[in-house]
């Protein structure tokens, strides 16, 4: 233990250290408690290498199985093919406004496919309406117009996805364990592992667990940097920042943070440092710099290979169509900043890098079109996210999220109060203490708040995968607090009793995921009666994302008597050519007449257009609330009957 005065602390950051300003004999039995935590052979930690080796086998397993299953989703149908052209013909013209790292790891796999893939068509060349190189039609050109198999396409991109979410499952663990012990690093992976918001879409081609990812990745490192600023983890946490950077636009809100941290943490090391402290600060100064340079060249090195024989037309076309120069200070300067670099080949994937960052910027301030609880807006609704947490997660992650919250805000209420017991300069003493040695908590705690304020009066409510980023902080805080307070519990009385509750709650915990298979993507918890009624809460990538048209498909060959369906289906598949162009008719929410005869309809497109109030009655789907479903197909089709 280290010596402040008369008091003393654990020189490792832990959530232990809340009671760190009691008197002397408490500490001492707190870090034989501790000490207990790591020793103590409970269920956990017996057998933990088992334990790991069966989540993980679980996570593999569902997660290859659900990438064969679920049908390609609608963005999937942008990621892949533009994936594909970046590692077939080195061109970013398709989906800039997405980094290249998940797309291109996904793309990789289809090299070996000898695909079919014409770039001589217009769809290549041309844009459309909204000034964007056509990726859409060219996302359906590959996986549906010539000939490629759309099932081997989908599957192969998709492995790459569920190597990361293994790569973050196991990060989770050494972390959890470097921070509080086996205990902490299992239960942090078990969070994650039967998190059926994770087994949604850790299958899928899109950022969202790649951004996860790499946010706790960079996490990781910079904590130890801060901690240890050698010039190994000053370059280890630039590499990190860097490749959460190419995951994903919102990383950008890291690297802000990270600089506040930083800054932060100096000024409070400052107080405990008596000599030398200019030589303190640039030491900081100095690998500060290494870690924006090698974020930096990640960025550069990055793009190059796919900007760098890339046509300057691209940039100069795509330019004008998504930013206005007379937008503001920022926008000008992003617009003139681009038009620059994409004169040369060399400085091109910066341009193409901030036009990306530009796009999401204008796109998140425009909104985005969103059922939510019996509305239909394109402005952001400000319990969105609250709601979509709630729902969308289990009881018992829920019991747990709030045990460790509740304990946490009573201890932290307590040392508060014993602080502002003393005189006001050991107070504010002590209170840079307590910051310094429990920097690790309040950080990632910091950070889930500020990213959820961020997402909540954002203008971008289309799923809670949006709250990834977060979500393994907020496992690793809720291992860390219920797993200490276990340990606590159980050295004192009723340690049979206590140890059976938290088997059970871990039990049907794991209970409820493996019950709720295959709806991982339209999971909602019993608050709102399931997975089968998710979708009158809201939809888009929460409930129907287009991943149950195979299971539509299976549906109507057991039913032979449904010689034709109409079909409306938001997705990425393509219901004539799954279903059979003499058995498929199109339909719309203002097609008129209504014609006799089966209907199947994706719940996005029937809740978007019932509860529209732009929407007449004549143009809307408000004619099915006079029948009632004769089948929930998946959990994203209706089937109507109309007579």
């Amino acid at each position: 233990m280290k010596k402040y005065g008369k008091k003393s602390v654990l020189a490792e950051p832990s959530l232990a250290r809340i009671f760190i300003f009691t008197k002397n004999n408490v500490i001492i039995k707190l870090q034989i408690k501790t000490n207990k935590i790591k020793n103590n052979k409970n269920m956990f930690t017996k057998h933990y290498k088992i334990i790991i080796t069966l989540a993980i086998l679980f996570l593999t397993i569902v997660s290859v199985k659900l990438a064969n299953d679920d049908s390609l989703t609608f963005d999937e149908v942008a990621h892949i093919p533009a994936g594909y052209s970046y590692v077939s013909e080195f061109d970013y013209r398709l989906n800039p406004e997405h980094p290249p790292l998940v797309k291109v790891l996904s793309g990789i796999p289809l090299l070996f496919l000898n695909l079919n893939f014409e770039t001589s068509q217009n769809l290549w060349n041309e844009t459309n309406q909204w000034g964007e190189y056509k990726q859409w039609q060219a996302g359906h050109h590959l996986l549906h117009e010539v000939g490629n198999n759309v099932d081997q396409i989908t599957f192969f991109a998709r492995l790459p996805i569920i190597l990361i979410s293994i790569g973050l499952a196991l990060l989770l663990f050494q972390w959890g364990k470097k921070i509080g012990g086996t205990a902490t690093g299992i239960f942090a992976l078990l969070l994650c592992v039967f998190d059926p918001n994770i087994l949604g879409h850790n299958h899928l081609v899109t950022t969202d667990i790649g951004i996860a990812a790499a946010m706790v990745f960079a996490f990781y490192f910079f904590l130890s940097f801060v901690r240890h600023p050698s010039w190994k983890n000053a370059f280890l946490t630039g590499l990190t920042l860097g490749i959460a950077q190419i995951t994903k636009f919102s990383a950008i809100l890291l690297v802000i943070f990270f600089v506040l941290l930083l800054i932060t943490f100096i000024i409070f090391k400052l107080f405990e440092i008596e000599n030398h402290k200019f030589r303190f600060i640039l030491n900081y100064f100095k690998k500060s710099i290494l870690i924006g340079f090698t974020i930096f060249f990640v960025i550069w090195l990055t793009y190059i290979p796919f900007t760098y024989n890339m046509p300057t037309e691209v940039l100069s076309t795509l330019t004008p169509a998504k930013i206005n120069p007379d937008d503001g200070i920022i926008d000008q300067q992003a617009f003139n900043f681009i038009i620059l670099t994409n004169k040369n080949s060399l400085t091109r994937s910066l341009g193409t890098y901030v036009y990306g960052v530009m796009y999401v910027k204008n796109r998140v301030a425009g909104g985005n079109g969103a059922y939510f609880m019996g509305q239909v807006a394109n402005q952001s609704f400000p319990t969105y996210f609250p709601v979509a947490f709630i729902t969308k997660q289990t009881l018992f992650h829920l019991f747990f999220y709030v045990f460790a919250i509740s304990t946490f805000l009573i201890l932290i209420y307590q040392d508060i109060l014993k602080l502002f017991s003393q005189k006001i300069t050991k107070s504010l003493s002590g209170g840079r203490k307590y910051i310094l040695h429990n920097f690790t908590e309040i950080s990632l705690i910091l950070f889930i708040i500020f990213y959820l304020y961020i997402s909540i009066t954002g203008n971008l409510n289309i799923g809670f995968r949006h709250l990834f980023p977060i979500m393994p902080l907020i496992y690793l805080i809720t291992a860390r607090v219920c797993v200490n307070i276990y340990s606590k519990l159980i050295n004192g009385k009723g340690i049979i009793a206590i140890r059976y509750v938290f088997i059970a709650m871990i039990s049907l915990m794991i209970t409820e995921v493996i019950w709720a298979y295959p709806y991982y993507i339209s999971y909602f918890n019993q608050t709102v009666g399931g997975p089968k009624n998710g979708y009158k809460i809201m939809t888009d990538s929460n409930a129907d994302w287009g991943q149950d048209l195979k299971r539509l498909e299976k549906y109507l060959n057991e039913h032979p008597e449904i010689d034709k369906i109409h079909v409306h289906y938001f997705g990425g598949d393509r219901p004539s050519n799954r279903l059979g162009e003499d058995r498929f008719i199109e339909w719309w929410d203002s097609k008129r007449p209504i014609e006799k005869g089966y209907y199947a309809i994706s719940v996005n497109h029937l809740q978007g257009s019932i509860y529209n109030s732009e929407l007449s009655d004549d143009n809307s789907y408000r004619w099915t609330l006079k029948y009632k479903p004769i089948a929930q197909v998946g959990t994203s089709f209706l089937i109507y009957k109309v007579e």
